[in-house]
């Protein structure tokens, strides 16, 4: 076969994002609108060196690939993560992916090269329709790689209202039952106006102290909201938003992605669990299969390190019930000072969390 590597520019937007559109392998982050995100966190410094290859005419795979600059290194990570994992069109026979396969890390490693990176990240989604069928992903430890996998959670909405109910941790439902002294209003692509995103916006930011994004990452993710493809839910208390919650949406599954409540309210009041209830249920009036709620840290890895803050976001995750699944996670160093320097940093951090722990 010959296989063409060809760089994403804006003009070949349209074409990646029709074979996202029609792949099994891809979930939102694979899109060219993600990609902007990306591109927009102008604090990181990204690179593009996104790339798909050909056969002749025929797109055969899309590689998303940003170098970005993470504790004063070159890294090719989203936002310091990992980058989702090319994604190859679906009829292709096992050979041939493995072959594209060999090819597109083959390309990768001479990318990192030559744009002096150090580290490269990438994962796969549990959300892909590959995913949720179970299907095996190409493991890449065979191109060298360490496997750094974690853990998500999904609700699985197809679930009758009663038994999602009955999967609530108890606690959670009598907040629920507290929280219904409010009002939760969904803004979709019908419904959402500016002055609800920038109510949304300056909550984000009082939450978090500071705007913590550049500004051009939330006029995209309006964007997304107007396309049909987010929406976003407010919990209101005597005429005051106080909590909002951020859903990204892609081929029928969900994801949430960005939550913030008010201070002033979030000591006082459960605003969280009726926020989320009241979405779960409406993504099941919009018959959506799969709700990610998200990341599960649930103890002390050697190469993950949850602080007090993010343990207790994953068990306040689980009580919303659904089933923790993997979330594969690889990485690669191209540089041995840092790969030595993150690992003695790693080993040092995981010892001081050992000791802490048990004594």
């Amino acid at each position: 076969m010959q296989y063409k590597i060809q760089k994403l520019d804006i003009n070949k937007y349209k074409i990646w994002d029709d074979f996202c559109n029609n792949c099994n392998q891809v979930w939102f982050w694979h899109t060219t609108d993600w990609l902007e995100y990306i591109l927009a966190r102008t604090e990181f410094s990204p690179k593009n060196l996104s790339f798909f290859v050909c056969e002749g005419d025929v797109l055969e795979a899309i590689v998303p690939l940003v170098s970005e600059k993470i504790n004063n290194y070159r890294e090719i990570t989203y936002e310091g993560g990992p980058v989702p994992a090319p994604a190859i069109k679906d009829n292709l026979s096992d050979h041939g992916k493995s072959e594209l396969i060999k090819l597109i890390f083959k390309t990768i490693d001479k990318l990192a090269n030559e744009n002096k990176t150090s580290r490269s990240s990438f994962s796969y989604s549990p959300l892909t329709k590959d995913a949720l069928q179970k299907k095996n992903n190409p493991n890449l430890t065979d191109m060298g790689f360490n496997n750094i996998s974690l853990a998500t959670r999904l609700i699985d909405l197809k679930k009758d209202e009663q038994t999602l109910w009955k999967e609530l941790r108890r606690n959670h439902r009598r907040n629920i039952e507290k929280g219904r002294q409010f009002q939760v209003n969904i803004y979709d692509s019908g419904k959402i106006t500016e002055q609800i995103f920038n109510n949304y916006t300056k909550l984000h930011a009082k939450a978090a102290g500071r705007q913590t994004r550049p500004q051009k990452t939330f006029q995209l993710m309006l964007e997304w909201i107007k396309a049909g493809l987010a929406f976003l839910a407010a919990v209101e208390h005597q005429g005051a938003q106080i909590g909002f919650e951020y859903y990204s949406l892609y081929k029928n599954q969900v994801y949430g992605f960005s939550a913030a409540n008010d201070p002033d309210y979030e000591s006082r009041y459960p605003i969280r669990q009726i926020l989320e209830w009241q979405s779960i249920l409406y993504m099941k009036t919009r018959r959506f299969d799969f709700y990610e709620i998200g990341l599960q840290q649930n103890e002390i890895l050697p190469y993950d390190f949850p602080d007090q803050k993010q343990l207790n976001i994953s068990h306040f995750k689980k009580g919303f019930g659904g089933f923790e699944l993997p979330f594969p996670i690889f990485e690669k160093y191209y540089s041995q000072e840092y790969s030595s320097k993150m690992k003695a940093e790693q080993k040092s951090k995981f010892d001081q969390r050992e000791k802490k722990q048990y004594g």
